[in-house]
């Protein structure tokens, strides 16, 4: 008779989700997820596989947690440059917190030497999803003349999402709320002009 499982997967992922959103894959061990999630190694690696895999599962986790509400600011209709703008105010929001870690997905391209090219595609992945919402709230804007005709919106699309990555490790850095709102306006003026 196979064994019950002694815990809620879902807590176990946001634990570990959280080790290593604030240690990075390379600086967390897996003595650090078992003391984290309360798991025992066998469970861990039972329900994983190994700490690739419970990564890989934690990425899933943080983007239909965490990640998912931005996902919702980007999709709210009538879509625009109000939805890109609400977006990085609230990314200033989280970066100007002090508790900022950054964006795991941002953290794990940046640790793409290390955490190996399964969790580097996942990343990836996830971001350029994120640069297809910006990509569909700038196509809106250009259609009702927000944004100049000569602008290439896949263009300023991609250049959201660096700009995204950048804000994340500047606001991780150095979480000055006046600073991270000048370079947003800063950054939401080259889109129109």
């Amino acid at each position: 008779m196979p064994r019950t499982k002694e815990y809620v997967r879902e807590e176990v992922l946001e634990a570990a989700t959280r080790v290593f959103w604030e240690r990075g894959y390379e600086g967390t061990s897996v003595e650090n997820l078992v003391t984290a999630t309360g798991l025992h190694r066998r469970s861990m690696y039972g329900e994983f596989g190994d700490k690739d895999g419970l990564f890989l599962a934690c990425i899933d986790h943080y983007v239909n947690t965490t990640a998912k509400h931005l996902m919702v600011t980007l999709q709210a209709s009538p879509r625009g440059l109000k939805n890109i703008g609400a977006f990085f105010r609230d990314r200033v929001e989280y970066a100007a917190s002090g508790i900022s870690r950054g964006c795991l997905l941002v953290n794990t391209a940046i640790e793409n030497t290390v955490v190996g090219p399964k969790a580097s595609a996942k990343a990836r992945g996830y971001l350029q999803l994120m640069e297809e919402e910006f990509y569909a709230c700038l196509m809106a804007a250009k259609s009702h003349g927000h944004i100049p005709e000569h602008k290439d919106c896949r263009v300023l699309a991609r250049y959201l999402t660096c700009f995204l990555e950048g804000l994340m490790v500047m606001g991780k850095d150095t979480p000055d709320r006046e600073s991270l709102e000048r370079v947003v306006q800063t950054a939401l003026e080259t889109v129109t002009i």
